[in-house]
């Protein structure tokens, strides 16, 4: 009986270490442009939808920037604001409602 016992518990451990390990990381980037209107709402909703996870990180793009500017050619994004979730495109524009990008974000965990 102690041998079942033993290995029930065991499998109850593994499950649980299954069950509970590290989310995936996800980031949000928002790219965005000086002088865009609309690209601070989408700045804050990033933020606010990311500060409800534990994983979640968030980067401004400025496409004024070498850098910034790359990475919206890359992706094909041809105006602002525009938000990448885990190298995405996952909007144009900002979404309507936070629940939108919280689906989003939960889709790339």
């Amino acid at each position: 009986m102690e041998e079942i016992d033993e290995i029930r518990q065991k499998k109850m451990n593994e499950l649980k270490e299954k069950f509970s390990g590290e989310k995936k990381r996800v980031l949000i980037e928002v790219l965005a442009l000086s002088g865009c209107s609309h690209c601070p709402a989408a700045a804050e909703m990033a933020y606010r939808v990311a500060s409800q996870y534990d994983n979640v990180d968030v980067a401004i793009v400025n496409i004024a920037t070498p850098e910034g500017n790359s990475k919206a050619r890359k992706l094909g994004v041809m105006s602002v604001p525009a938000i990448v979730i885990n190298g995405k495109v996952a909007f144009i524009g900002a979404p309507q409602a936070d629940m939108i990008m919280h689906d989003a974000v939960r889709k790339a965990m």
